[in-house]
C-alpha cells in the first residue's frame, strides 16, 4: 500500500490535491486507518493519471465524475468529443506558433547581411519531411521536390510556411555537401491533403547561422564562413545542417533567392 504523500509522487502530483480529490468524491484511497490516514493501491495510479490528464485538459471534477459513472461505451463516445477539442486547439495553437515563427525569422532578416555568420536564438518548429536522398544535384533535389509536394499537396507551396532542406553535413564541410544526404522540409501547420508523412522536429535553442545566396557556390561559400565563425568562438555544433529559405517565392533548386544555413549549437 501507498502513502498519500507516496502516491502523489508517483503521479506527479500534490498531497493536497488528492485530499481535494477524495473530499469531491473523484478519487477515493483504497481504504483508512482509525487515524483517518490514507493507501493507496499501485493499480489506482492509472485512474488517477486519467482524471490528473482530463483536468489538465480543462474538464471540470463535475465532467469527470459523469465519465467515471458512465458505461464503456458512452465514456469512449465523450474521449472522442475530448479529443476533437484537443485537435482543435492544437490547430489554433500551430497557427499562432507559425505567426510567431514568422516574426521572429522578419526579426532576423533585419538584422542579416549576406555571408556575415552570427548566433541566432531559434524556435521550435515541427516539418514534415520526405524521404532521404544521396546526394545534393540539381536532378536529385528537382525530383525530391517535386515527389515531396506532390504528396503534401501542390497548394503548400503558396502557403508562406518555413521551407527548406534539412541537410546531413558533420562538421560543416563544405567539401562534402554536393555529396551530402538532404531531405526536403515544410512546417508541418500545412498539410491539406491530410496524407500520413513523417515529421522531424527542429530543436528550439542557439542557432550558429549564415544567410547565402542561392547557388552551389553561394552556399560552399557560405559554410566556409559559418565553419570560421565556429572555430573562433569555440562552438560546437550538430551534424544536421537546417538549410531554409528566407522568402516562399521559390526560384530554382527548390529554394528562395537567399537562404539561411544553421547548425544548433551544443550546450
Amino acid at each position: 500500500m501507498l502513502k498519500i504523500s507516496e502516491m502523489a509522487k508517483l503521479a506527479d502530483t500534490t498531497r493536497r490535491t488528492l485530499i481535494f480529490y477524495d473530499e469531491q468524491g473523484v478519487f477515493h484511497p483504497k481504504e483508512r486507518n482509525e487515524k483517518g490516514y490514507r493507501y493507496y493501491d499501485y493499480d489506482q495510479l492509472y485512474d488517477l493519471l486519467f482524471i490528473l490528464g482530463m483536468k489538465n485538459l480543462g474538464l471540470p471534477l463535475e465532467k469527470i465524475k459523469e465519465l467515471q459513472s458512465k458505461p464503456n461505451g458512452k465514456i469512449i463516445d465523450e474521449l472522442i468529443n475530448v479529443q476533437e477539442n484537443i485537435d482543435k486547439k492544437i490547430d489554433e495553437l500551430s497557427k499562432i506558433q507559425t505567426v510567431v515563427n514568422k516574426k521572429i525569422s522578419a526579426g532576423s532578416e533585419l538584422m542579416a547581411k549576406l555571408y556575415e555568420p552570427m548566433v541566432a536564438r531559434r524556435p521550435r518548429t515541427i516539418f514534415w519531411c520526405s524521404r532521404k536522398e544521396a546526394s545534393c544535384t540539381d536532378e536529385d533535389i528537382a525530383r525530391l521536390f517535386g515527389e515531396f509536394y506532390k504528396q503534401l499537396d501542390k497548394l503548400a507551396l503558396m502557403d508562406g510556411n518555413q521551407s527548406g532542406f534539412l541537410t546531413d553535413l558533420p562538421e560543416i564541410a563544405s567539401e562534402k555537401y554536393p555529396d551530402a544526404a538532404f531531405r526536403v522540409v515544410k512546417a508541418s501547420s500545412t498539410n491539406i491533403s491530410r496524407k500520413v508523412m513523417p515529421k522531424i522536429e527542429k530543436p528550439s535553442g542557439d542557432y550558429a547561422v549564415v544567410k547565402v545566396e542561392n547557388s552551389t557556390k553561394g552556399v560552399l561559400y557560405g559554410l566556409d564562413k559559418l565553419k570560421k565563425f565556429c572555430d573562433d568562438k569555440h562552438l560546437l555544433v550538430t551534424t544536421d545542417m537546417w538549410q531554409l529559405n528566407d522568402s516562399s517565392t521559390l526560384t530554382n533548386r527548390g529554394a528562395s533567392d537567399n537562404m539561411w544555413l544553421e547548425y544548433l549549437i551544443e550546450k
